[in-house]
């Protein structure tokens, strides 16, 4: 398919104008190399654009992590100090009692709880609680005491099971809600809990848990160049949310990265397009190996390439200034250099249709100049071959031929058969009699002249007469059977279509044999064709003869049958063309054979075949 469109563009190519093919080279040579200096530009812009943001950006997520795990660190270390304080030690083993009614607790211990408490959140603004729970759920916080409750069941606690699960170790626990808050409505928050045990026994005496705000990671992208076309996310390995910013709400957050990765938050720990609503993203990450929280910076890719659009646009507008300037240019030296030659071609139309006269003016001493001299020279040797030579001899051959036409008068050949004809009934040789009436009768209807097409009816009459002599001449070798729809006898077949095909038969598959043979010869209607077969029981064609004629047969019209070593086939090809030429391609010549069960020579004509076939002659050419 392909190939046929380039076979078409090819073909509407080369059938343009000079002026048009000049015009077009030059638009292609400027056009081209521009789109690709510009195509090349942008691709090279924004791919540089691209790994720019895509390598600040990475480390920028690299730093936020850093920042985030020096301040968890740092937690980590503050939820390590009441292990070494015998008295927070002291309180907690106090606090240690499984009964259901707690023990009391001094105020003066209770204070100093508080207090110590308050130490460890001091000049501590990210920090908005400390709270140490002992074992049976008592509470000692640096917060008022109207906004937290004195009790907490920790069991009832979905974070609890986290600390538990770190037997001492230190706990990042992501956004929650704890139920020691008396407001419900309370900011979001993370905390950095441990399970405090004893340092002999190991034996649990409760839990320091530190809440973390939200301003803490606040603070640390302030001091970050944070883009305002990105999202940022911080998850931990459960992918879990931690922090989540953006500053445009159409941006994808934390719920739509779960829901376009089917939940499964990838850990890419490097740089990665993805589309995400059905915008493309860059999307980088960075994971810390101390603390386990991975930070997610998407940024769209349309926002990197703001830039390299503009740079794109401003190309477009200056190319199209250069392909407007160049094409304008290139007009006009297209019609200037086509010029000439559209003069010359002009002439050479004239000298074509017979005016020798005419000549073209030399303006220039280039090569057209040099081709102009030599037109003008070649029309007067032209004309004076044509005065000298070509009148006088087409006189010559008018007259030879008009002497000849005198000579052979169709009538005299009629007369003399005739008298043939009469000589033999007179001698009583009836063979002969019948012989040459019927080469009278195939002559006249061979000579008659009219617009080349014939009735059925007058086709076979002919036939038959040339049956006739074959039998006479074979002594009744040969046997013709013909099975004609009468029906179509009316119908109108090219002039000389049956005679060739039954020669065919006899000289080629029958002649030779000596039992002679049979040739059958079907008309039938085929649809809103007539279907004509001649069929012999001759000795038929090997598989190398068959194609071998089909070849011949197929010839293209310019061509003779000895440039493929064939020298038969020459009637059934004249055929062929014939049908073709009358009716298209898809009425022709079909041959099939097989050596010795005889040949079978088929083909297809249109009824109303005479009017069908001139109107495709006709449009053949009229070059429609």
């Amino acid at each position: 398919m392909n190939d046929r469109k380039k076979k078409q563009a090819l073909h509407v190519f080369s059938r343009g104008t000079l002026r048009v093919k000049m015009l077009t080279l030059f638009i292609c040579l400027i056009a081209i190399p521009l789109s690709l200096q510009g195509m090349i530009t942008y691709s090279q812009f924004s791919t540089s654009s691209e790994e720019r943001t895509s390598e600040y950006t990475a480390q920028i997520v690299h730093q936020i992590n850093r920042n985030l795990e020096r301040n968890l660190e740092e937690m980590k270390r503050l939820s390590l100090m009441p292990l070494y304080d015998n008295s927070v030690l002291s309180i907690l083993r106090e606090l240690r009692s499984n009964s259901p009614s707690p023990p009391y607790l001094s105020t003066e211990k209770r204070q100093k709880m508080t207090l110590y408490i308050s130490s460890l959140s001091y000049s501590r603004p990210e920090v908005k609680g400390i709270q140490i729970i002992s074992q049976n759920g008592m509470i000692f916080s640096n917060l008022d005491p109207t906004t937290m409750t004195t009790h907490v069941n920790l069991e009832g606690e979905s974070w609890y099971g986290r600390v538990v699960k770190g037997n001492g170790a230190s706990v990042i626990i992501p956004q929650h809600r704890a139920g020691y808050y008396a407001d419900s409505a309370q900011e979001p928050y993370f905390s950095v809990a441990r399970l405090l045990r004893e340092p002999n026994t190991n034996a649990p005496l409760g839990i320091i848990k530190i809440d973390m705000k939200m301003e803490m990671i606040d603070q640390i992208l302030a001091n970050m160049p944070f883009t305002k076309e990105g999202s940022l996310i911080i998850v931990n390995q459960q992918n879990e949310l931690f922090f989540e910013k953006r500053e445009n709400g159409n941006l994808p957050g934390y719920r739509t990265l779960l829901r376009e990765t089917d939940g499964g938050m990838p850990f890419l720990q490097g740089e990665k397009t993805v589309r995400l609503q059905g915008q493309r993203y860059l999307l980088i990450d960075n994971q810390s190996a101390e603390t386990g929280l991975l930070v997610i910076s998407i940024i769209p890719v349309d926002s990197l390439l703001k830039d390299s659009n503009t740079l794109r646009d401003f190309t477009i507008f200056i190319a199209a200034i250069f392909l407007v300037v160049a094409g304008g240019l290139a007009t006009y030296f297209a019609y200037s250099l086509s010029k000439p030659l559209v003069v010359l071609k002009e002439k050479m139309l004239q000298v074509e249709q017979g005016n020798f006269h005419e000549r073209v003016p030399v303006v220039s001493e280039d090569e057209i100049g040099k081709l102009s001299e030599q037109f003008n020279h070649m029309v007067e040797e032209i004309n004076r071959l044509v005065n000298e030579v070509y009148a006088i001899s087409l006189r010559e051959r008018e007259a030879e031929l008009a002497a000849l036409q005198s000579q052979i008068h169709p009538h005299f050949i009629y007369n003399t058969l005739e008298a043939i004809n009469m000589m033999a009934i007179r001698a009583g040789n009836f063979d002969v009699s019948d012989m040459v009436s019927s080469l009278g009768k195939l002559m006249r209807y061979t000579v008659e002249r009219g617009d080349g097409f014939v009735t059925l009816a007058e086709e076979l009459t002919s036939l038959a007469s040339y049956v006739r002599i074959q039998q006479t001449r074979l002594e009744d070798r040969i046997q013709v059977e013909m099975e004609v729809d009468e029906n179509l006898r009316d119908a109108r077949i090219p002039k000389l279509l049956l005679q060739p095909l039954v020669e065919n038969a006899i000289y080629h598959g029958i002649e030779r044999l000596e039992h002679g043979g049979t040739i059958w010869l079907t008309v039938m209607r085929d649809d809103q064709d007539m279907r004509i077969s001649v069929r012999d029981d001759g000795k038929g064609m090997s598989e190398q003869e068959l194609a071998r004629l089909r070849t011949v047969v197929r010839l293209p019209f310019h061509q003779n049958e000895a440039t493929c070593g064939q020298r038969t086939g020459t009637a059934l090809r004249n055929i062929h063309q014939r049908i073709t030429l009358l009716y298209g391609e898809p009425y022709s010549l079909q041959i099939d054979s097989r050596a010795g069960q005889g040949s079978s020579f088929t083909l297809k004509i249109p009824l109303e075949s005479g009017k069908r076939g001139m109107r495709h002659v006709q449009s053949l050419a009229s070059g429609g």
